[in-house]
């Protein structure tokens, strides 16, 4: 009974993943966290829907998509620990970051759907011992990643933290123990496995209760992680002024917003800072984060050109101007005007 009961709830569950993670993707600004969370929320809710497709004896499942749900398990810690990592941190998370991320999933799936293809019998797939390997390093990635996310959010214990981070962190923490159990699961007591589904769905569930009841968590967030940097300040004895002077000089006079590969570490050593130190600086002086301060300049070098050169290409114009990607270039169009390059374009030449 209490079994067809989370069968159930996972096939609901799941489709409540589905919409969270189209939600992502239609959301005004959508910066880089939503995609993020978007592939986290279609690999839990790719989880749930396998478990209630194992129950009720999919044929076709079982013939051709047979521990698929195995690959997925790569991506939901690998893409949950970039989310937080850019959420708390200032690091720019490179395209070759993602895709090295998530490689595991990519070889895991080929293998499986390969081998489910040639071998379409159940019975047969089941004495494949590379099965069981995948599993058990899928469990294993997802075990490291959600340590590696404690770890980020621990940091915040240290204050008197918001009701929100309180409640990720008992999140995370359940995890830990949900992801330690999977292991446990699939290498010594095979017993465990629907204690395991149980509670991924259930945590799953609390992850979106947490998503409805704190839906500005993330600006809080990243608050408190700034307190914590930059509680014992790094640049208290530095010449602050004359720095800033330097700074001004390499937006204004070099434009330096303007390189493509311009990060962080780089313009720090241009200044003679830490990364540490520079993220320090502008959040102290301007307010801001790195990736917000250049690319407001960018945006602005943008406008000019298109307000200049109406026949001007939009995207050719953003890549002159330093962006690399057409979504990190409309988002941040979005955010400093309020109008997407289209509309901007057609109101100053309306």
């Amino acid at each position: 009974m209490f079994l067809d009961i989370v069968i159930h709830i996972s096939f609901v569950a799941s489709i409540i993943f589905f919409f969270f993670s189209a939600a992502q993707l239609v959301h005004k600004e959508k910066p880089l966290s939503n995609y993020f969370l978007s592939v986290v929320f279609l690999s839990i809710g790719f989880q749930c829907i396998s478990l209630w497709l194992y129950a009720r004896d999919g044929h076709i499942f079982y013939r051709y998509f047979l521990y698929s749900d195995s690959a997925f398990m790569f991506l939901i810690g690998a893409f949950l620990y970039l989310f937080f990592l850019y959420m708390t941190t200032d690091r720019r998370i490179s395209g070759k970051a993602v895709i090295l991320h998530a490689l595991p999933f990519f070889v895991s799936l080929i293998l499986i759907e390969g081998l489910n293809l040639m071998y379409p019998d159940a019975g047969v797939k089941g004495d494949f011992v590379v099965f069981k390997h995948i599993i058990t390093a899928a469990y294993l990635s997802l075990f490291i990643y959600i340590v590696l996310i404690f770890r980020l959010l621990l940091a915040f214990l240290r204050l008197k933290s918001s009701p929100e981070i309180k409640m990720l962190i008992f999140i995370t923490a359940c995890s830990i123990a949900f992801s330690f159990l999977l292991i446990l699961s699939n290498t010594l007591w095979r017993e465990l496995q629907f204690i395991c589904d149980a509670a991924f769905v259930g945590i799953s569930l609390l992850f979106i209760f947490f998503l409805i009841r704190y839906p500005h968590y993330l600006e809080k967030a990243q608050q408190e992680s700034q307190e914590i940097r930059y509680r014992k300040s790094q640049i208290e004895k530095l010449n602050k002024q004359k720095i800033i002077e330097k700074l001004d000089y390499l937006i204004d006079e070099q434009r330096i917003y303007l390189d493509k590969s311009l990060t962080l570490e780089a313009l720090g050593r241009k200044l003679g800072l830490s990364p540490s130190q520079l993220s320090e600086l502008l959040n102290s002086h301007y307010h801001t984060g790195f990736n917000s301060f250049i690319n407001s300049f960018r945006i602005e070098e943008v406008k000019l050109i298109l307000n200049k050169r109406p026949e001007a290409n939009i995207l050719h114009t953003a890549f002159e101007c330093g962006f690399n990607s057409k979504t990190t270039f409309n988002a941040a169009f979005r955010k400093f005007t309020g109008l997407t390059p289209s509309e901007y374009k057609k109101q100053i030449f309306s």
